[in-house]
């Protein structure tokens, strides 16, 4: 095994230990519904079987989920801790991050209070303690649960049987056969407590907790019974324990993994090989470029298309993952728009399986041959059309799994100029009515398609297949006996009774059965709207590869047109001192010419005089005789020297003569050769002006199609603020035409699912029976993948959270996953998605490490000595580090982000820059002050508005409320109890009595449209002042505010909100304020919950000189609050 996959098994160990000392979460009053109840007990309640509203009739019985030994996480905590290091406590962060209630054992009972005796499971983190203590290797703990399960099958199946607690001594005259188990009572209860808590060991101080019983009661049609009671086992020690145990078999036997899995689980990007493509242009330009623009998105708003860094991370996903898999991190802070650039995945890998769709002659070559799943005929899609198409979103935040899968089919979340866009709207319809999805006004969502489906637990995936396969017609239920059912139930336990959600008075829509069996029918029909379909769509692909084609031309000629415009003016700039050289040459050729026309005629002047001269030489007949005997005669010697002087100057000016004559040859070739170099640069300026006007042209034509930016010189001179603003290379006909494909192949699903009618109505019977666990038995695993594409194909896009996902996807292995998206991969612990990208070839995690991080409740000290014992680096510890961390330290392309320094008692400590994967920068969301002092504490003011004004600030919404702009009510404590403060309690209900008595609305969006009442969030840094909170407004009847924690609100939004901060003064409070204070997260997730307003309620005094609360104080104006003054004097709190 090589050094890397030895580094892998260690840390999947780690994990899996850590998973051990889980600590199971209890469901509570606010997970009950119409048909299931939660009831909290202590000893001496009436036990649900044994009460009269729970009595099963001949049309329903009852399923009972028991929780034994339920008590605070962090009391639980505490004790698993101190069973381990008796003298060690929690610490404050410990303690705040420990949230809701845990148990220690669990089991299904029936209708009359016996339990199940398969069913039983005790909290794995007892027997790792146990195991801890006696020095066993944790890899035993599957085995001592499965011989827990055992003896308590032994326990419980021989009980007396016992009416009351009191009634102890047996029938005497009870049969010699064996007795039915008993109807459980307190008696037993306590037994099974006790024998949990034997297992804690010595150090556990079991007596001093608050221990409780819940129960999970649900109604059941007697039909279904006895298939609910074998489903019902929807708890888990551990979510992640199965999948753990799974990898680290795999890993254990040198098996590879596969890409996802594999980068997530590697070495680090080495920090010279990152590259920052917020401030690195050309890697942003090639990220954003046109050849790398998807041919399809979102029927979003036209002239709402992606900014930026949305672009450039769509891009990175599609053509990377889409490519070759693998993990990729996009980190987005609050309000960037990362449901927005997750649409636009989602839509372009719908539209590539059309693709593949078109590529087929007729619809029935959709499918293999058939094969037999639970002996019925099975028709698998061929792997080359849908395989690697799949696309599951999954988030540990509830909030963000419901957002996707409600937010895809809603009518609201296509735009008006798609109106008449339809997917089997009638069946999502009718999905929502039997999963009762409403929207925040509790009326029935607007639906076009059939996107999405919200699959995570037993419960969703059961509704769903109601609506979705439905055989026999629907029928409206009796909403007025529901609700005062429930009331009476509820009364009678002390839970709050929930009415019903009234059914639609529509005509109940038909489910895909029914669609598909009305279609088989019609085949003719939809063969030939298919083909029709069909040209349709491969019509618009070839509109927009037109249309693309013309926009990366107008991309290269505006990376271009710069260095050619350069290019050309150098030319032309050579060729006109070209033009002067040869103008100056040609005007020293013709002083050449001249001079040698005056230099001839001087020869000829002087030749004439020598002549004449020579003439006047001529001897006599004495010179004549004298010359005879050799001799000179003195006047011959005189007329010879009268010719040196003209034979010298004749000599000299032919000289000159021919000179002149040489340097006019040179000139003239000199001359010729600059009038060949002209000619040269004049057809190579004629060239480049051509390529000039080329690029001009197709610049122009991209700006006519709607372009208004390239990723071009120009563009990175302008302002960060207007590029991360800006759109590269979109218009609105663009867009509209991308919106298009998209639809039509939707369009070209639905019509290749109703052309073969008959094969998908027995594909999707097989389907139904795996959703609703009525095959379980008879559904071998590896057949579930052939399911799972058959059911994708319909239904593109599935939701779960990470807990549900193993459950969900039972049966599918390494790879069988096409596209995995994490929302929110900030809260999740970097083991919770370990299986889940096992699964998936392509992973995308999206997140923010400066948002909320991980809920995880082992103490810290264990966590430190199982990362010993596994030697194991703290870069994989689920205290620090999250599935985003990993993702991003992965990521190639991203941003370097320099957290602010914090303050301690010795000083400033240096702040560290943190590396986050592809970054989103363009906030939306919220007004000031609330985006700035995010944008300061947090993201190194890297963010920048998208609402701004004429003058680039952020674009304030028009928005009134009855108590003025936002403000921090600076609320001196005269009344505490740790870290409750009772006068911040008084201050926020009489603020929230203002806003009942003169409610804010938001405008209306669209014209004529309503505006809309305000939503109030009431949010506090800690769990007690949110308990307090819940109770004053509940006393003080301001009715259903959503109040809780900053960790419960991650993912939403209102228009208000209230910040609680609670804390006692000085020493007392130090700690607390410390924790909260400690990152940016808490306060960045806080304030960026609201749009328009935010409240601070607390003691500025305590709070504002603390790390980042002293931004707060800075950014928002000081209001002090007299909480004892008269509500009508109140005038503090008012404008």
């Amino acid at each position: 095994m090589n050094a890397s996959a030895t580094a892998s098994l260690s840390v999947l160990r780690f994990w899996r230990d850590l998973e051990v000392f889980n600590i199971p979460s209890a469901p509570s009053a606010k997970d009950s519904s119409d048909q299931i109840k939660i009831v909290t007990l202590r000893r001496g309640d009436v036990l649900p079987w044994q009460h009269p509203h729970f009595q099963p009739t001949q049309e329903h019985g009852y399923v009972h989920v028991v929780y034994v030994g339920v008590a605070d996480t962090e009391d639980l905590s505490r004790l698993m801790l101190q069973s381990v290091f008796p003298d060690e406590d929690l610490s404050e962060r410990e303690r705040q991050r420990a949230v809701g209630n845990g148990w220690l054992a669990a089991f299904v009972a029936n209708e009359n209070g016996h339990p199940k005796l398969d069913s039983y499971l005790p909290a794995s983190f007892a027997h790792g303690v146990d195991a801890l203590w006696h020095s066993e290797p944790l890899e035993n703990v599957n085995a001592r649960l499965a011989r827990a399960m055992d003896e308590f099958g032994q326990r419980r199946h021989h009980l007396r049987p016992v009416a009351t607690d009191a009634q102890q001594t047996p029938p005497t005259d009870q049969p010699d056969t064996p007795p039915a188990p008993s109807p459980l009572t307190w008696s037993d209860l306590d037994e099974e407590l006790r024998t949990v808590c034997k297992l804690l060991g010595p150090g556990a101080n079991v007596s001093g907790l608050d221990w409780r019983v819940v129960v999970q009661v649900e109604r059941v049609k007697r039909k279904k019974l006895d298939d609910r009671l074998k489903s019902a086992v929807d708890y888990l020690n551990s979510f992640y324990l199965d999948d753990l145990n799974r990898l680290i078999t795999q890993a254990g036997k040198n098996k590879p993994f596969g890409k996802a899995l594999s980068t997530f689980l590697g070495a680090p990007i080495a920090p010279e090989q990152r590259i920052d493509i917020l401030n690195d242009h050309a890697a942003m330009g090639e990220l954003v470029s046109v050849a790398r623009l998807p041919s399809a998105r979102w029927p979003a708003s036209p002239v709402a298309p992606l900014v930026l860094a949305q672009q450039a991370a769509v891009a990175q996903v599609l053509s990377t993952l889409g490519r070759d898999g693998g993990t990729l991190g996009i980190n987005g802070p609050p309000g960037t728009g990362k449901t927005t650039l997750l649409c636009d995945v989602i839509a372009e890998v719908i539209t590539e399986r059309a693709r593949k769709i078109a590529a087929l002659s007729r619809p029935i070559e959709l499918f293999e041959d058939s094969v037999s799943v639970a002996g019925k005929n099975f028709f698998p899609i061929k792997a080359k059309v849908v395989g690697g198409s799949s696309i599951v979103v999954t988030s540990t935040n509830n909030n963000a799994v419901k957002n996707i899968t409600q937010e895809l089919p809603a009518r609201a979340k296509v735009h008006s100029e798609f109106a008449s866009a339809t997917y089997f709207d009638e069946v999502i319809r009718e999905v929502f009515a039997a999963q009762k999805v409403v929207d925040d006004d509790k009326q029935p969502i607007d639906c076009w398609g059939l996107v999405a489906a919200a699959l995570g637990n037993a419960g969703n995936r059961r509704s769903f297949a109601r609506g979705f396969f439905r055989d026999e017609p629907r029928q409206a239920p009796n909403t007025e006996r529901t609700a005062s059912d429930n009331a009476q139930e509820g009364n009678a336990l002390g839970a709050t009774a929930q009415a019903s959600t009234p059914a639609p008075v529509d005509p109940l829509p038909p489910s895909i059965k029914q669609l598909l069996e009305a279609a088989s029918n019609d085949y003719t029909r939809y063969q030939g709207e298919w083909h029709a379909a069909k040209k349709s769509f491969v019509a618009l692909q070839g509109e927009f590869d037109a249309c693309r084609g013309v926009l990366l031309q107008a991309e290269k000629a505006a990376q271009r047109i710069d260095a050619c415009q350069q290019r050309v003016n150098a030319q032309r700039d050579a060729a006109q001192a070209q033009a002067q050289a040869i103008d100056q040459a040609s005007r020293h050729l013709a002083q050449l010419q001249d001079n040698k026309s005056i230099q001839h005629a001087l020869v000829d002047s002087r030749r004439a005089t020598l002549d004449q001269a020579r003439s006047q030489c001529l001897p006599n007949l004495w010179d004549k005789l004298c010359a005879l005997f050799g001799q000179d005669t003195e006047r011959m010697k005189a007329l010879r020297a009268t010719l040196v002087e003209p034979t010298r100057a004749l000599a000299q000016a032919a000289e000159a003569l021919a000179q002149l004559a040489q340097d006019g040859a040179m000139a003239e070739a000199r001359l010729e050769q600059q009038r060949e170099t002209h000619r040269a640069q004049v057809l190579t300026l004629q060239g480049s002006e051509r390529e000039l006007q080329g690029h001009q042209r197709a610049l122009k034509a991209g700006y006519d199609a709607g372009a208004r930016h390239f990723p071009d010189a120009s563009f990175w001179q302008l302002p960060a603020d207007q590029r991360h603003r800006a759109s590269v290379a979109v218009s609105p006909a663009l867009d509209a035409l991308r919106a298009r494909i998209f639809l039509q192949a939707m369009e070209l699903h639905r019509l290749t699912v109703l052309a073969n009618a008959g094969k998908f109505i027995g594909n999707l019977r097989a389907v139904n029976g795996m959703l609703t666990g009525s095959l379980k038995d008879k559904l071998p695993l590896e057949q579930r993948p052939l399911l799972w594409d058959a059911f994708f194909f319909i239904v593109p896009v599935v939701s779960t959270t990470l807990a549900s996902f193993d459950r969900l996807f039972a049966g599918m292995g390494q790879d069988s996953l096409g596209w995995l998206l994490i929302d929110e991969a900030g809260q999740a612990t970097p083991q919770s998605a370990a299986g889940a990208i096992w699964r998936s070839q392509r992973a995308v995690l999206v997140g923010d490490p400066l948002q909320i991080e991980p809920v995880f409740t082992v103490p810290l000290m264990l966590v430190e000595e199982f990362r010993r014992r596994h030697a194991v680096d703290p870069m994989w510890s689920p205290n620090d580090e999250s599935v985003q961390t990993l993702a991003d330290r992965v990521t190639r392309h991203g941003s370097w982000v320099a957290s602010q320094a914090t303050k301690d008692g010795l000083g400033a400590e240096k702040a560290q820059p943190i590396w986050t994967g592809m970054p989103l920068r363009t906030h939306r969301r919220c007004d000031d002050p609330m985006f700035s002092v995010s944008n300061r504490i947090a993201y190194a003011e890297q963010m920048v508005h998208g609402r701004v004004d004429e003058l680039g600030q952020p674009d304030k919404t028009k928005f009134t409320c009855v108590l003025g702009d936002s403000a921090w009510l600076d609320v001196r404590a005269t009344r505490a109890s740790h870290p409750v403060i009772e006068d911040e309690l008084h201050v926020l209900v009489n603020c929230l009595r203002q806003l009942q008595q003169q409610p804010a609305f938001t405008p209306a969006r669209k014209a004529g449209g309503k505006d809309k009442a305000a939503k109030v969030f009431v949010i506090s840094p800690f769990r007690k002042v949110k308990n307090a909170c819940i109770k004053r407004i509940k006393d003080a009847g301001l009715g259903q505010i959503e109040c809780g924690t900053v960790h419960t609100f991650q993912g939403k939004e209102a228009e208000i909100v209230f910040l609680v901060l609670g804390t006692a003064s000085g020493q007392a409070g130090s700690g607390a304020r410390a924790w909260a204070s400690g990152k940016p997260n808490l306060l960045n997730v806080a304030i960026t919950r609201a749009k328009h307003r935010l409240y601070v309620i607390g003691d500025v005094e305590q709070w504002g000189t603390l790390n980042h609360y002293s931004e707060l104080r800075l950014a928002m104006p000081r209001r002090p609050v007299h909480p004892h003054t008269p509500h009508h004097a109140h005038e503090s709190v008012s404008p």
